[in-house]
């Protein structure tokens, strides 16, 4: 299957050759900003386009869940259904050890 942008064909899985990404770089870019996966192959490696993190996270900056849960899929590459069987996982074993507790 292929996507169209600004009249350069993309192939939906979003994994280019250096050729064919060059005339569409810009568009690429706001693919990637957009939160789409962008990887460039030349010969045998592959690079990805991603947003940079904006800033470091200081010490004391509080994060709510949902952000937090964003940064930790965007900085370890998790799809959405990972990070929630991830996120079941942690919930199960907090639930066990209150189920312990109480006991």
């Amino acid at each position: 299957m292929w996507k169209t942008l600004d009249g350069l064909k993309l192939p939906s899985m979003k994994t280019l050759t250096v050729e064919e990404a060059t005339p569409g770089l810009g568009g690429l870019v706001d693919l990637a900003l957009a939160g789409e996966q962008i990887q460039i192959r030349k010969d045998n490696g592959v690079v990805e386009l991603r947003p940079a993190n904006a800033a470091p996270l200081s010490a004391l900056e509080l994060l709510t869940p949902r952000e937090a849960l964003r940064r930790l899929q965007e900085d370890a590459r998790l799809e959405p259904a990972q990070a929630a069987q991830y996120l079941n996982k942690v919930r199960q074993e907090r639930l066990a050890v209150d189920d312990r507790r109480a006991a």
